[in-house]
């Protein structure tokens, strides 16, 4: 998943997990399980949003910090 999108779909405060981004149907059940979601750094992201249950490239570990985001 692109950073880019995250700031399109989800609101300051949100909780991002692949849960949240199933529902938002940002992503799809495999084999009736949900995938394992890595956020890649591609797209700006100016909202805190706090981060759960996913992996994270460096520019998007980098980009979520800076404005003011939680990695759980």
């Amino acid at each position: 998943i692109n950073a880019g999108i995250l700031e399109k779909h989800f609101k300051v405060g949100d909780l991002i997990s692949p849960k949240t981004l199933l529902e938002k149907k940002i992503i799809r059940k495999i084999l009736g399980k949900l995938p394992q979601v890595k956020i890649l750094g591609k797209g700006e992201i100016k909202k805190a949003l706090t981060i759960k249950d996913c992996l994270l490239s460096k520019s998007a570990r980098e980009k979520i910090k800076k404005a003011g985001g939680i990695i759980k």
